[in-house]
Parts: structure tokens; sequence; C-alpha cells
């Protein structure tokens, strides 16, 4: 009984990634348009590709505010996912952390950490920010293909070209 249980959640999953990405690529991308518009203008004018701390600052307080829409998202869930939950408070924090102590790095012009601390972190955070993301975006669009299931289990017919076939 188990395993047949756990064959059925694997296959609901592969059946709802195309989705599951789909809703959150959009998602994503409502998420962090404005930060990557932000980033192409000072690119822009500084006519340099590079990152630095000001760029990955843009970065971590984009995280947290996608961050901010999965928490909301999470508790909406009819899941109550408390290790999902739990991670995205913890990266949250990190995220907030990282991001004030930068501010006050830039503004005092002293080092509290090294570049690399701040880059190699909003990268991971970011990365985990998106799984996160997909996680929470999965538990919707499963409850959404659960219902339009269940509501085709009530359909008896259908019309095909003006005819009524009994299904």
């Amino acid at each position: 009984m188990i395993k047949e249980e756990y064959i059925e959640k694997l296959q609901g999953f592969i059946f709802n990634i195309p989705a599951t990405l789909r809703e959150t690529l959009i998602w994503f991308i409502s998420s962090y348009l404005i930060s990557i518009i932000n980033i192409a203008i000072i690119w822009g004018m500084r006519k340099n590709f590079g990152l630095d701390l000001n760029i990955i600052n843009i970065i971590l307080v984009t995280n947290a505010g996608f961050l901010t829409s999965v928490f909301l998202l999470l508790y909406l869930s009819e899941k109550k996912r408390k290790t999902i939950f739990t991670l995205a408070v913890i990266i949250y924090v990190i995220t907030i952390t990282l991001f004030s102590i930068s501010i006050v790095q830039i503004e005092s012009k002293t080092n509290i950490f090294a570049y690399d601390v701040y880059e190699i972190s909003a990268m991971i955070l970011f990365g985990c920010s998106i799984l996160l993301g997909l996680i929470s975006k999965y538990d919707e669009v499963e409850a959404i293909s659960k219902l339009r299931a269940n509501k085709a289990k009530t359909i008896k017919s259908t019309t095909i070209g003006g005819t009524e076939i009994k299904l």
C-alpha cells in the first residue's frame, strides 16, 4: 500500500513538472524583473558588467522579497511543510543579515567580510530561493491538478461535433 502511494506521488510530481516550472518562471521573472532592470542600468552607466557589493545588495534584497512571497505561499498551502518553512526562515534571516552587514560595510567603507563571502552567499541563497519557489509552487500546481481530476470524475458525457457521447 505504501509503495503504491509513493509511486502515485512520484507520478503526480512528474506530471506536474511542466506546469510547476512554467508557474515558477512567471513568478520568478515578475519578482526579479525590477532588479534585473536596475542591474542593467547600473552596468550600462558604468560600461562594466562585473559584480560589486551594490549589485550583490540588489540581489540579496530581491531574494528577501521573493522569500517573503514563498512564506505567504507556504502559509496558505494546505500542506504545512514545516521543514521547508523553517529552511525558508533560515535563508531569509541569513539574507537580511548579509544585506544589513553589507550596507554597513559600504557606508562605513570598512571590510567586515571579504567580497567573496557576499558573492558566494548571494549565489547560494539565490539558488536556495529558486528551489524553495519550485517546491512551494509544486504544491499549488498539484492542488489545481487534483481539483481538475476530481471535477473530471463527475463528468458523465461530452459533446463532440454536435453528438453527445457518454463517458
